[in-house]
């Protein structure tokens, strides 16, 4: 007799946990001032966790296609900042990928003080090499630059440099390094 052989079809995963709907559905006043985490995010050395202050469950006929999703509104810290605005949550509730941290564990995210470094961006890069050539010969300029247009929002840690400050990040545009083994191929053009 043949051995059955299980073959699994379809989209893997990488979500560790529940969706917020079981965990506030399972909680005294749905979990408000408890703490959660989103497994995705522990992969950063900074803290990130959620501080849920309310809670609102979404009628299922608005949501057909997916009844378990559920709006909650949160304090987020997101790699050792806490956001301004409280955050709120629903599109992403759905997903199986959340935790509710124990209360004797609280004061391992609250007291970690650990933060991200803020770098700086340059305000002009330069253009990619093909609309350098077509730049120069428009305008004349030896050398042109093309502004950055950047926007800015709570949870990005990095910022356009000020007038007399040194960027952090150089951008450069160009053809880049070729790796070892192919270095062969590009002698006489590089």
């Amino acid at each position: 007799m043949a051995t059955k052989t299980i073959k699994l079809v379809g989209r893997t995963t990488d979500f560790k946990g529940k969706t917020l709907w079981e965990i506030v559905g399972d909680l005294k006043d749905f979990g408000v001032g408890r703490l959660l985490v989103r497994n995705m995010f522990q992969r950063y050395a900074e803290p990130c966790y959620m501080r849920i202050l309310k809670v609102e469950t979404v009628d299922g006929s608005q949501n057909s296609d997916n009844p378990r999703k559920v709006k909650v509104t949160v304090q987020k810290t997101w790699r050792g900042v806490t956001l301004p605005k409280p955050v709120e949550i629903y599109s992403t509730s759905y997903k199986a990928d959340y935790e509710l941290v124990e209360k004797e564990d609280e004061h391992k995210y609250l007291q970690n003080n650990s933060k991200i470094v803020e770098k700086l961006l340059s305000t002009h890069v330069e253009f990619p090499p093909l609309l350098r050539e077509f730049v120069c010969e428009e305008t004349g300029q030896k050398d042109p630059k093309m502004k950055v247009h950047f926007k800015a929002t709570d949870n990005k840690f990095v910022r356009l440099a000020k007038e007399g400050e040194k960027p952090d990040i150089q951008i450069t545009m160009g053809l880049g390094q070729p790796a070892p083994v192919s270095q062969k191929l590009y002698e006489g053009v590089l």
